[in-house]
C-alpha cells in the first residue's frame, strides 16, 4: 500500500527539480520590452504556437482546422505553416508571388494549433516581418531588432505570375530546386486537383494522378539535378503516372499538395535532413532501451507483514530479480536498472532520481497488498496509475505505501505533496499517461492469461514512488499477503516465476508498441 505514496513523491521530485518536464516560456525581446509565451520541448527542440506568436507580435492570424494550416499575417507578407509538414510558404501580399522554404523538422499540431520549431523559423519570420529576428537556444529567447530585412531582395521569388485561366493542362509547369536538405520538385497546377498518391521502389518514385492532364513537353524540358536523375510521364489505365528515377544517397521523400498556391511539392530528403528531421540522436535517446525495476520497501522498511510473518519486501525483491533475469537473458539491447537489488533501504525520492538519471523508458514498481485484519478474504492483483485516488480503498493503499517516509531522515521534503499539488503533478504526468495506460492494459491482459492470482483491474492512486519518475510508470500490487491463497502463491518460487513471466511478456509487447508509436510520431 505504501507504493502509491512512494510514486507520488517521485513524480513531484521530478516536477520541482528537473528541467523540461513542464512547458517552459519563450522570451520575446523587442527593444526595451520583453514578453513571454509558452513553449514546449519536443525531442530537444522548442516549439511555439503560431497563434500566440502572432498575438505577441501584434499581427493577424488565421487557422484552418480542416487543413491544419496556420497563417501569420504581417503588413506585407503572409507566412504559412502546415502541421506535420516541413514546408513554409512566404507570400507577398501585393504581387501574390510566393516562395517555398523547407524546415529540417515538421511543424506539429497540438491543442488545436500549429506549433513551429522556433529556432528553424526565425529566418522566415525575419523575411515576413521585415525586421532582423534571431533566436538563442541557450536562453530560449527571440530577439527582434530594428535592422531592416528586405525580403523582396533576399528571396528568390517566382519569375512571373501566370494567368491560369488560359492554361490547357492541369499540371502545366515544373521546376527542380536544390535545397540544403535535398531536392524539391515543384509542379504547378491549373486549378484544384485530387492529391496524388505515391510509392517508391528500386530508386524509382512513382506519383499516381487521377483524371488530370500533364504537359509532357514541360516535363521533358526539365534540367534534372540533385537526387532526380530522370522523369517520365506514362499513362496507366487512362491516368497519368509520373516516374522519377532517383540517384543514390536520399533518405526519404514527401509529396505535399497545397491547393491555395496551386503547387504539388515533391521533396527528396538527403541524409542531412534525416539527421535533423528524424533526429537520429533523439531517436537513440528515446528508443526503448532502458527499463527501471523498483522492488518496493527494503532494509529497515519491511513493507506489509503477511500471514506466517511473510515480509512484503522479500517478495518484491524476488519478483524483480526474476523479472530482471528474464529481460537480460531474452531481450537484446534492453538494459535493466534496479533501484535496489538486495535488502537495503532506499528512500522514495532516490528511486525516482535513479530512474531519471538512468534515462529509463519505463518504470515498474513492484509491491504486495495487505489488509489490517489477517487472515482476509480480500485477494487479487492490481495495477495502479498515478492519479488522485477515486476510492477509499485506493486512498488507503496509497497512504500505507507512502507512510514509509516516516523512516527517512528528512520527511519534510514531501510536505508539498498536498491534494492541490498532486493534481498539478498528475497534469504534468499527462504526457506519459497514454503509454502508462497502454502498458497497464497489456499487463492486466497478460496477468489474467497466466497468473494464479485473480485480477482486480487497473486503478489509480497517488503513490509517491511514481511521482518522481518522468517516464511511463506503473505500480503493481501482486496480491494480498494477508490472504492464505495469495500469500502461498506469492511466496512460492513457481508463483514468482509466473508473475515475472507475465510482466516480461507485457514488456515485450509494450516495447514493440512503443517503438512503432515513436517512429510514427517522428515520421509526421
Amino acid at each position: 500500500m505504501r507504493i502509491i505514496a512512494y510514486l507520488l513523491f517521485l513524480f513531484l521530485f521530478q516536477a520541482f527539480n528537473l528541467p523540461g518536464l513542464f512547458a517552459s516560456d519563450l522570451i520575446i525581446k523587442r527593444g526595451n520590452q520583453s514578453a513571454k509565451i509558452p513553449s514546449i520541448n519536443l525531442r530537444g527542440t522548442e516549439y511555439v504556437a503560431t497563434s500566440q506568436l502572432a498575438k505577441i507580435l501584434g499581427v493577424n492570424y488565421y487557422f484552418n482546422p480542416s487543413r491544419e494550416k496556420s497563417e501569420i499575417k504581417f503588413n506585407d507578407y503572409n507566412l504559412k505553416f502546415t502541421a506535420n509538414n516541413q514546408f513554409v510558404i512566404l507570400t507577398a501580399k501585393k504581387s501574390n508571388q510566393h516562395q517555398i522554404f523547407q524546415l529540417p523538422i515538421s511543424a506539429k499540431l497540438r491543442k488545436g494549433d500549429v506549433y513551429i520549431p522556433i529556432k528553424y523559423s526565425v529566418k522566415y519570420l525575419s523575411y515576413a516581418s521585415g525586421l532582423k529576428t534571431s533566436y538563442s537556444e541557450e536562453s530560449n529567447r527571440v530577439t527582434i531588432v530594428t535592422t531592416k530585412v528586405n525580403a523582396k531582395e533576399l528571396v528568390k521569388w517566382n519569375e512571373t505570375l501566370v494567368d491560369r485561366s488560359s492554361i490547357k493542362y492541369d499540371i502545366f509547369s515544373a521546376k527542380i530546386e536544390n535545397k540544403s536538405n535535398g531536392t524539391l520538385l515543384r509542379l504547378a497546377t491549373k486549378g484544384k486537383i485530387r492529391k496524388p498518391s505515391s510509392s517508391i521502389s528500386n530508386n524509382t518514385l512513382y506519383i499516381f494522378f487521377s483524371d488530370i492532364s500533364i504537359d509532357k513537353n514541360e516535363i521533358s524540358k526539365l534540367n534534372v539535378r540533385g537526387f532526380i536523375r530522370h522523369i517520365t510521364v506514362k499513362h496507366v489505365n487512362g491516368n497519368p503516372q509520373m516516374e522519377i528515377k532517383l540517384r543514390e544517397g536520399y533518405e526519404k521523400y514527401e509529396v505535399f499538395y497545397d491547393d491555395e498556391i496551386g503547387e504539388i511539392l515533391v521533396s527528396i530528403h538527403n541524409k542531412l535532413l534525416k539527421n535533423e528531421s528524424s533526429n537520429d540522436d533523439e531517436i537513440e535517446k528515446w528508443k526503448f532501451d532502458i527499463i527501471v525495476l523498483d522492488a518496493g520497501h527494503g532494509g529497515k522498511d519491511p513493507g506489509a507483514i503477511g500471514l506466517n510473518g511473510v515480509k512484503e519486501k522479500d517478495i518484491n525483491l524476488a519478483v524483480v530479480r526474476e523479472l530482471g533475469s528474464l529481460i537480460e537473458k531474452n531481450v537484446k539491447n534492453l538494459k535493466v536498472v534496479y533501484t535496489r537489488d538486495d535488502d537495503k533501504f532506499v528512500e522514495l525520492y532516490k528511486r525516482g532520481k535513479i530512474a531519471n538519471e538512468s534515462k529509463g523508458n519505463l518504470f515498474i514498481s513492484v509491491h504486495c497488498n495487505s489488509t489490517p485484519r489477517k487472515p482476509s478474504n480480500a485477494r487479487g492483483f492490481e495495477v495502479y496509475l498515478l492519479r488522485p485516488g477515486r476510492t477509499k480503498e485506493a486512498i488507503d493503499i496509497a497512504e500505507f505505501e507512502n507512510s514509509v517516509i516516516s523512516l527517512e531522515e528528512d520527511a519534510s521534503r514531501y510536505k508539498q505533496l498536498n491534494d492541490e499539488n498532486f493534481i498539478l503533478v498528475s497534469m504534468a504526468h499527462a504526457s506519459n499517461m497514454r503509454y502508462s495506460e497502454t502498458f497497464a492494459d497489456m499487463l492486466n491482459t497478460e496477468w489474467i492469461k497466466q497468473v494464479g492470482v485473480p485480477s482486480r483491474g487497473i486503478k489509480q492512486a497517488g503513490f509517491y514512488v511514481l511521482v518522481g519518475a518522468s517516464m511511463p510508470s506503473i505500480l503493481i500490487e501482486t496480491g494480498f499477503i494477508s490472504n492464505k491463497n495469495d500469500v502461498k502463491y506469492l511466496n512460492s518460487r513457481s508463483g514468482q516465476k509466473e508473475i515475472a513471466k507475465s510482466i516480461f511478456n507485457s514488456i515485450f509487447k509494450y516495447k514493440n508498441y512503443y517503438e512503432t508509436s515513436l517512429n510514427t510520431e517522428l515520421d509526421k
